[in-house]
């Protein structure tokens, strides 16, 4: 297992990697775990790690301690910024793409919640592909309360995950939304505290871990082109369509299906062998 801390400011980001998972870390639990501009930055170089590295199979985003995922910007920072529209426009853009980063990440993504999920923390959320939250975690989006906007690319995502009337209901009121609604409008898929929280985590994370990559991948890629998402380097509908065509001689279906028929788990290789 290969671990380090990136250090900025008093806050850092934790980052792990064992038996293919990807493990990061928001940890600045003085604020809630908010994320500074240097945390933002050193993320967007976290993932492009990860991207990189074809043995990690899935990442997994989490907050330090039980009080917070993220509760959002630095405080300090933000109200400097304000000062400078310049400087406003930067940490905004380098926000949305790094959470654009996360989203595309060619890997099955897992946030795990605890605490307060507020601002670009939900956003951060939102990007990844599965989302568990303990039952005493809380939601809420307030650029209402702060007299600016969501950004287009955040409101989209977020219509996409909960649906338009519920996203008018979390931007328009800004008020928190409990573990238990956030379940019922499809912002967090699982749910779970206590012990049956850190059984659900493993069995997620060791599913991601065992099914097959090149299923796990493509896949991404497929829901990445159909949210019109997929970058101007990225496959268009016949690549995607080819892959589709390919699986079927690929060593992963032949050891998924021997798998199936032989009532074992499969032992899927990658890269491919």
């Amino acid at each position: 297992m290969t671990t380090e801390t990136l250090q900025a400011t008093g806050a850092k980001i934790g980052y792990s990697v064992e038996g293919g998972l990807a493990r990061i870390t928001i940890d600045n639990p003085a604020q809630r775990n908010a994320m500074t501009v240097a945390m933002w930055e050193q993320l967007s170089g976290l993932l492009e790690r990860v991207a990189a590295d074809d043995a990690i199979r899935a990442v997994q985003l989490t907050g330090a301690g039980e009080r917070a995922f993220c509760a959002g910007a630095n405080i300090d920072e933000l109200a400097a910024a304000m000062e400078n529209p310049a400087e406003m426009r930067r940490q905004n853009a380098l926000i949305r793409e790094v959470q654009l980063q996360l989203e595309q990440l060619p890997r099955p993504t897992l946030a795990v919640i605890r605490g307060a999920c507020y601002g670009g923390g939900c956003g951060l959320a939102l990007a990844c592909d599965i989302r568990l939250a303990d039952c005493a975690a809380t939601f809420a989006i307030t650029p209402a309360k702060l007299g600016i906007l969501y950004s287009l690319v955040d409101t989209r995502r977020l219509v996409n995950v909960v649906g338009a009337a519920n996203a008018r209901d979390m931007l328009l009121t800004g008020l928190p939304v409990t573990a238990v609604r956030a379940q019922q409008i499809g912002l967090v898929q699982h749910l779970a505290e206590g012990a049956a929280m850190e059984t659900l985590e493993s069995d997620l994370v060791r599913s991601l871990l065992e099914n097959s990559q090149y299923s796990l991948r493509w896949t991404k890629a497929t829901l990445d082109y159909l949210s019109g998402h997929a970058g101007e380097s990225e496959m268009g509908e016949g690549r995607l369509r080819q892959a589709f065509d390919s699986a079927f001689s690929a060593s992963d279906f032949r050891e998924g299906s021997a798998a199936f028929l032989e009532r074992r788990r499969a032992q899927f290789r990658w890269p491919e062998q």
